[in-house]
């Protein structure tokens, strides 16, 4: 199997610089939070009972987001990304669509358990248009009606037992993948059976609660963080035995890598060269971050305190992005085999160019994948020199969307960068 060169060296920072959360939670309805996204110009977060809200003011000032929702317990936001810039709501009613200031109820026909987790609306894929994941009756699919109306259909070949709790999941024209309370699990091509992709996966690791896609694949599960560099080998174990929630990759020029990868649950972890990862201080707050996600100038973390028998909030918080990078010694640029910069221009239509430089002579891999991990071009594969290098990507062959660029150097590290190209 191939591996990442993983060291895994986790720092405790005791600066107090590092307990710096504050509390953004001015407008907000004491419900636990689920899930933040970013969204057009502004920030959204979904809440387990009190529907979904919005900021424009970096978490000063929360408002309710417009509309009546048909079911306030929300259990996922995702944004889709697609025409008139939709959000997918998961609730325990059923799957919905706020778009255009206003919500759409897509249960439609045939949905028999619309307690849904996590529901994917990109009009295409390989299990049909619309995909949406239950807790305890697995999978429906349907084919998209305008407008907004479903038929929808059991999809659960290959699935029993707990992997028919579904929390998350990616679909796309030829690759679908789920993350259940029973593991992985994947359909490619024309399968029309779910396989189980659960090797090095074992005990409460098997309970995923969030899959992300990078250029390698994350696994945020109860048993660890995990990943795999190509969804075809197993998985392996980047911080085993913790209990994670929520798993997300941010570019950032305020990195020297260019991007941070962070993984939170009980406790919370950050890299910025997948070698170290350094754990957080939460200064003291109570419970486990549940939603988390960043924009170009702060992290955002939502806490939920298990109570008995019920689920309290326990606040949204906030953090400046530059205060996870003082202090960082363990970081060392010149260090690095090579340097992947960020494509200029992005977003970008006609064409972007994407420079690097290696420190060392080596073979090259310098790829393009699609959000959903599948691999749309290889720009460089051979051995080059040491120096700088330009290579030029032509968008007359792919979607409107967002894209990953890798770059690998021989057997070091892989740097993984994201553009947006638009039409």
């Amino acid at each position: 199997m191939k591996k990442l060169t993983l060291q895994l060296a986790i720092v405790f920072c005791a600066s107090a610089l590092f307990a710096q959360w504050v509390p953004v939670n001015n407008g907000l309805p004491e419900y636990p939070p689920t899930s933040i996204i970013n969204w057009v110009d502004t920030m959204v977060v979904s809440t387990y009972g009190g529907g979904l809200y919005l900021t424009y003011d970096q978490g000063q000032n929360w408002i309710e987001m417009p509309g009546t929702i048909p079911n306030l317990f929300v259990n996922k936001i995702e944004y889709q990304g697609t025409q008139f810039d939709p959000i997918g709501v998961s609730t325990d009613g059923g799957p919905i669509v706020c778009v255009n200031g206003g919500y759409i109820d897509c249960t439609g026909t045939g949905l028999t358990n619309t307690n849904i987790n996590w529901w994917s609306a990109g009009y295409g894929g390989i299990v049909k248009d619309a995909v949406a994941g239950t807790r305890g009756s697995g999978v429906f699919a349907a084919d998209y009606t305008s407008p907004f109306i479903y038929d929808w259909s059991p999809a659960n070949a290959g699935l029993s037992g707990d992997a028919l709790f579904i929390n998350d999941g990616i679909v796309g024209e030829s690759i679908a993948i789920l993350a259940t309370d029973g593991g992985i699990f994947k359909a490619e091509g024309n399968e029309t059976e779910w396989t189980a992709f659960n090797n090095g996966l074992s005990g409460d690791a098997l309970k995923v609660q969030d899959i992300y896609w990078l250029g390698v694949t994350l696994l945020a599960t109860h048993g660890g963080l995990y990943y795999t560099l190509d969804m075809a080998d197993g998985w392996s174990p980047i911080i085993p035995d913790e209990k994670f929630n929520v798993t997300f990759y941010l570019n950032t020029d305020l990195s020297p890598s260019g991007f941070i990868v962070y993984a939170f649950g009980e406790n919370g972890f950050y890299t910025l060269d997948f070698e170290t990862w350094i754990q957080m201080d939460f200064g003291g707050i109570e419970g486990e971050v549940t939603a988390a996600s960043a924009d170009e100038e702060n992290v955002y973390i939502g806490f939920t305190i298990d109570s008995k028998g019920a689920k309290d909030s326990g606040g949204l918080y906030k953090k400046p992005l530059e205060q996870f990078l003082v202090g960082i010694d363990e970081f060392n640029m010149e260090g690095k085999e090579s340097l992947l910069e960020q494509n200029y221009p992005n977003p970008f239509t006609k064409a972007t160019r994407i420079n690097y430089t290696l420190k060392n002579p080596g073979f090259v891999n310098l790829k393009v994948y699609d959000l959903f991990g599948k691999e749309v071009q290889t720009l460089v594969n051979e051995y080059q020199q040491s120096g700088s290098y330009s290579v030029k990507l032509e968008s007359s062959h792919l979607q409107a969307g967002t894209y990953f660029y890798t770059l690998q150097p021989g057997n070091n590290k892989l740097e993984t960068k994201r553009m947006v190209l638009i039409r």
